[in-house]
Formats: structure tokens, C-alpha cells, sequence
């Protein structure tokens, strides 16, 4: 990594801080401060950057605000004359509008885009600094914003610093039984041009990962990352692998079939240093382990080669093993109708067991196909239409012919049924004519039952089922095949994104 040059990931991780903290019920009080804003206020929160001539860094803010009125739309301003001698900024971010006149940032969040009705979506920037932008230059950002006359500003620091390029090995695939431990280990390579002194390494773990070590050079606590601090001074051209591996049990409600993916990554002291002084990130106590030290042993040059892209973290895919598993099988529905009928159906998900199910790691929990004749008027919020496995648009929009539905943060126990509700209109139907509901669970049992029909059958008697007088005034209700779970008050209040960041959270679930 070019030192000072923060990945998307880690914006990511920091977005996921601050809307997750807020969005998942199961961390504890206290485990990571308050963001809420005062009432009437508009609070803002942008970390310090620091960028290496030549490259770029990314950054982003974040905006919350607390009984004000939400009829008018929110403004950001940022004077850019004093960038201009370290490079230029450029932004991204749905529901943001942005323009640039006269060396002047002028943005507005368009309405209706909020995560909820206090959080506005998040202003991603990038600076590219110049190849000769002057080292231990400081350049100090200032965001005004603007809501119903309520005004806040944030000065975010950037500042020209050396920059030094770590790599790591991208993948590493492993797979390990419920109730094992698991090793894992990394090497990191100082591609140069200089020396570095000092690094961190990170290691981001599934829940169901607990570190089972205590090196004094380490700091972990759940639900924060596991941190690991060296000051082995890294000479470039050298691979340098950890003395001993890293240990994780696998929780041994884990089920089989799963693959836990998990984010290692490699720090500079200095990037690492402004990610400590971020409130908004979770980090583990300050009190260090009390056993060995964990060392970075130099490994011989001549036996390694350069990555083809550059890194500095690795995605470490965990793949559990043995006979832990689940059968789930796709649900259908049926109706008989006429043309011009609006018929509800039911669709969903069913756990066979024994093992239970984390929905909220399945993207997307069913998949359901439209038929031809049919058009999707109404669906639950958490369907999102769907094709070739992409998200093509927003939840509960009609009108697409293939939706995919997310399940929130729920576990699926064994008999259990998840479903979800939409309601079509019959445009044309001759004959018999069904769309398809699947799902692809992993480490499914039984891949017979992964798929199921709603299928409709033209009225007998020219009425539509539920509607005997045949005049289309009543919504026609097919004959369920299951029952409703109660999704809760929760599945009311997240959204896709919020679905996307509580996925991986660390809640232990008791069997």
C-alpha cells in the first residue's frame, strides 16, 4: 500500500462504524461512542488524511442532524483555493450534487435520499496530490454545511508526507472444521523506495472467529478488529512473514458449507495512528496480551516475486468443513385469475435443519423470476430487482422481472419459514403460467428442493379466486403454502445498506 493511501475498504469499514453502530440492536451500550447529534445541531465527522506526492487518498464525511426540518435540502461548501498547491478533489456519492465553480466545492444532498431521517448519505471525496507537491505541506479542509438555518463545520487536515508502497498476498483460502482452531498467517513485502519503520497489522474476523492468543504485542477485544503492532524496521526488497501464526477457534455452532470471508491488512504506523485517533472506528482496549511477542521474520528476496497488483490487506476465505448443515428449500404460491386481476402471493424461504441459518449472510436469501402476462404492481421493500447477480435497482420497486430478497439480520432456526409478500397484475394469461423462486444456500443438503413456482391458473368460471362476483374489485390472495414470520419493527427501519453493513456482525447466538 502507498503509504498514507486509504483503500476503499477502510471507508467502507468506517461507514459501516457509523451507521451500524447506530442500525444493529446487539452491540453493547458503551462499546463505541455516541454519534448522535444534539438537538437543532448538524454534526459532522471527517477524519485527517495524509497523501504521498504523486498518488491520492480518500476520505469521506458524514453528516447527522437532530429535529431539524427535513423540507429543505442540505448544503456543503469547501473552499479549494489552498488545495490547488498539493493537487485537486474530486467526489462521489449517491444522493450528493456537486460542482466546483471558481475554486470553490458547492454540494447538495437531494432529498429523499437519507438513510434515515436524521443521516444524510456520505460525501465520499479524492485528492490527487501532484508529483511535486511539496513534502510536510498543510492543507486545512473545511466543510460548512447548511440545513433549515442550522449551520456545522468540520476541518479535516491533509497533509504531504513520504510515501512507502506495502504488499501482501491478496487471497488465502483455508477451511477448518466447527470447533477447530484455525492458523492463519501472513507475510508483508516493503516494495519501497525506502526503509520503513514500524507497521500494524489488522485481522478483521467473521463472528464466528474468536482470537485464542495473548502475544503482548497484540490487542483484541470481540467485535473490534485484532491489532498488532511491530517495530521492525522493514528494508525494502524484503518479504518479511509473522513468527507465529495468528489462532482463531471456530465457533462450533458454526454450520458446514459456509465461507467466512475475513480482511487482514497491513498499516503504516502514521496511516494506522490517524484510524486510532478516529471515534467513530472500533478498536480493541489499550491494554496489550502479556505472552510472546509476535515478530516479522525476514524471509530470503531471492525466493519471492512481486504481486501483479499491489495490496496491503488479504481477503482470507474460511471455508468450514464436516457435517454441520442445513437443507433449505425455496416456496411457492398459487392462485387461479382473470386478466386485470391484482393477485397477492407469498414467496419465502423454509429451514429443514438441523442447522440454523444465518440469513443475513445469504445475498440474496430467494430469487424470484416473473412470468410473462405478470407485472409486479407492489413488493416488500427488502426485494430488490435482480439479474445475473447484480443489484439493477432500489427495494420495492415495481415493474422489474427478476428481484432478489435480502433477509435482516435474522437467524433462520430449523423449521422456520421466511417469506415475503408482492402483488401482480395479470395483463394477459391463457393457460397455465409460472415464474420460478429459488434459493442457494450454501452448504445446502438437498439442492432438489431449491426451487419452487408461483404459478397461475386461468379462472375457471371467468372470476377471479377471491373475487366471486368476477369483477375485478377485490385483490385476489393465492393459497399460501406456509406461514408468515413476524419480521419485526426492525425490517421497517434498515435498508439494503444497512442490511449490507450489520451482515458481518459479531453477535454470539445461543443454540
Amino acid at each position: 500500500m502507498l503509504r498514507h493511501h486509504l483503500r476503499r475498504w477502510f471507508t467502507a469499514f468506517v461507514v459501516g462504524v457509523f451507521v451500524g453502530a447506530a442500525a444493529t440492536p446487539t452491540v453493547a451500550a458503551g462499546a463505541f461512542p455516541s454519534t448522535a447529534a444534539a438537538p437543532g445541531q448538524v454534526k459532522i465527522e471527517s477524519r485527517d488524511l495524509l497523501v504521498a506526492p504523486g498518488h491520492s487518498t480518500s476520505g469521506q464525511v458524514r453528516i447527522e442532524t437532530s429535529h431539524l426540518s427535513q423540507d429543505t435540502p442540505l448544503h456543503l461548501d469547501l473552499e479549494l483555493s489552498e488545495l490547488e498547491k498539493v493537487g485537486r478533489l474530486t467526489t462521489s456519492g449517491d444522493g450528493w450534487s456537486c460542482a466546483q465553480p471558481d475554486k470553490h466545492l458547492s454540494c447538495t444532498a437531494e432529498k429523499g435520499t437519507r438513510a434515515n431521517s436524521n443521516v444524510f448519505p456520505t460525501l465520499f471525496f479524492q485528492i490527487d496530490a501532484r508529483s511535486d507537491a511539496p513534502l510536510d505541506t498543510r492543507v486545512e479542509l473545511r466543510f460548512d454545511v447548511t440545513l433549515s438555518g442550522a449551520n456545522g463545520s468540520r476541518t479535516t487536515t491533509l497533509t504531504v508526507v513520504e510515501g512507502v508502497d506495502l504488499q501482501t498476498a491478496a487471497k488465502a483460502e483455508l477451511s477448518v472444521e466447527p470447533g477447530d482452531l484455525l492458523d492463519v498467517t501472513s507475510t508483508v513485502r516493503n516494495a519501497g523506495p525506502g526503509p520503513e519503520r514500524g507497521v500494524v497489522l489488522t485481522m478483521s474476523p467473521d463472528w464466528l472467529l474468536t482470537y485464542r492468543d495473548n502475544f503482548r504485542n497484540c490487542r483484541w477485544q470481540e467485535g473490534t478488529p485484532l491489532v498488532c503492532h511491530f517495530d521492525t524496521e522493514l528494508e525494502p526488497g524484503v518479504t518479511y512473514r509473522l513468527s507465529d501464526p495468528l489462532p482463531f477457534r471456530v465457533n462450533s455452532i458454526a454450520r458446514s458449507g459456509l465461507v467466512l470471508t475475513n480482511r487482514l491488512q497491513w498499516w503504516t504506523a502514521d496511516d494506522w495512528a490517524l484510524v486510532e485517533k478516529d471515534p467513530t472506528a472500533p478498536k480493541p482496549p489499550d491494554t496489550p496480551g502479556t505472552g510472546i511477542e509476535l515478530r516479522l521474520v525476514a524471509q530470503p528476496s531471492t525466493a519471492r516475486t512481486d504481486t501483479a497488483v499491489r495490496n496491503s490487506w488479504t481477503d482470507v476465505r474460511v471455508t468450514v468443513t464436516g457435517d454441520r448443515t442445513a437443507d433449505g428449500t425455496a416456496l411457492g404460491d398459487e392462485a387461479r385469475v382473470r386478466v386485470g386481476d391484482r393477485v397477492k402471493m407469498k414467496i419465502g424461504f423454509r429451514n429443514l435443519g438441523p442447522m440454523t441459518v444465518e440469513a443475513w449472510r445469504e445475498t440474496p436469501l430467494v430469487q424470484v423470476e416473473i412470468p410473462d402476462g405478470l407485472t409486479v404492481v407492489d413488493i416488500i421493500w427488502y426485494c430488490h430487482p435482480f439479474s445475473d447477480g447484480e443489484w439493477t435497482g432500489d427495494g420495492g420497486e415495481p415493474g422489474a422481472r427478476s428481484y432478489g430478497c435480502i433477509a435482516h439480520g435474522d437467524f433462520i432456526r430449523p423449521g422456520e419459514t421466511y417469506s415475503y409478500e408482492l402483488t401482480l397484475r395479470v395483463d394477459r394469461l391463457t393457460r397455465r403460467t409460472a415464474g420460478a423462486v429459488t434459493t442457494a444456500l450454501d452448504g445446502d443438503t438437498s439442492p432438489r428442493n431449491d426451487r419452487a413456482e408461483i404459478v397461475f391458473l386461468p379462472a375457471a368460471d371467468g372470476g377471479g379466486a377471491g373475487d366471486p362476483d368476477g369483477d375485478g374489485s377485490l385483490p385476489i390472495t393465492g393459497d399460501a403454502v406456509f406461514s408468515t414470520v413476524a419480521l419485526g419493527g426492525l425490517l421497517l427501519a434498515a435498508g439494503l445498506g444497512g442490511y449490507l453493513l450489520v451482515r458481518r456482525r459479531r453477535t454470539r447466538f445461543v443454540a
